[in-house]
């Protein structure tokens, strides 16, 4: 089972277009996909047309969180939390709560470090109908963050040609390194996907080739420029998979390129 964690430490780079729409398409090329939403904005719940409103904390992320403090968590702990969205995706969706997850985490051991570690490795061995999971994380650095890093297969970074973007890059990169050289999870893969994506002015070029001379050998192939049919698509609570404006099937197309390319550097189903 492949775990895509979705991450930058920084807001407005478009991770949960990328973490929605990445789940959408795997879901359309017949895989099983949870897309976990780990913000306490439930904006990729809310995407996907799931209302957290009327969730109360333990039918959420956060219910997960709880069993695993208490050391019950288990593949029964997400499968019971699981929401199906109108397109078919399983959500296991946010809480507002979770504004107050780090302090959670406290409690548990490790700070939580291998929860979804252990989590995720009891619902790969269950019987669960899961090919791949999708972790869209909040703009943070912290134990969320870490949690997630500890149990992905690849993190997945979108970015822009912008300086703080780079700045933000380079601090995720000293978590992944902490995570390897820690021990806690050495085969974390890292690949950089270029989102919303217009390198216009000479700043901006400067930048690009900065990020392609600094991270070439992880830079995709894929880049996802903007498209106001993904922000038009969030609009409507639908996937670009179900969406039908315009310049829908662009995007669509570009996601599949996306999986196309993850599904070669990491295999088919796991």
């Amino acid at each position: 089972m492949h775990v895509y964690a979705v991450a930058l430490e920084k807001g407005g780079c478009g991770k949960t277009a990328v973490a929605t729409n990445l789940a959408a398409a795997f879901h359309h090329l017949g895989l099983g996909v949870l897309l976990v939403d780990l913000d306490s904005q439930g904006s990729a719940s809310h995407w996907l047309g799931v209302d957290v409103e009327t969730l109360a904390p333990d039918q959420t992320v956060l219910g997960v969180i709880a069993d695993g403090i208490k050391d019950r968590a288990s593949a029964d702990s997400v499968l019971r939390r699981v929401v199906t969205s109108p397109e078919g995706v399983h959500v296991l969706p946010a809480h507002d709560l979770m504004a107050g997850l780090p302090a959670q985490l406290a409690a548990a051991p490790m700070s939580g470090l291998f929860l979804l570690q252990q989590v995720f490795g009891d619902l790969a061995r269950s019987d669960a109908p899961y090919d791949v999971v999708v972790l869209d994380l909040p703009p943070a650095r912290g134990p969320v963050l870490a949690m997630a890093l500890a149990a992905a297969t690849r993190c997945l970074v979108p970015v822009q040609p912008e300086d703080l973007v780079v700045r933000a890059l380079q601090a995720l990169m000293t978590s992944v390194q902490q995570v390897r050289a820690r021990g806690v999870n050495n085969d974390l893969a890292v690949s950089l996907l270029r989102n919303k994506y217009a390198a216009r002015s000479n700043a901006d070029k400067i930048l690009d080739q900065l990020l392609r001379d600094d991270y070439g050998a992880i830079l995709l192939q894929t880049i996802i420029p903007i498209r106001a049919a993904l922000r038009d698509s969030a609009l409507m609570q639908q996937s670009i998979f179900r969406y039908s404006g315009p310049d829908a099937g662009e995007a669509r197309g570009l996601f599949l390129q996306l999986v196309d390319e993850l599904v070669a550097l990491d295999g088919g189903k796991a």
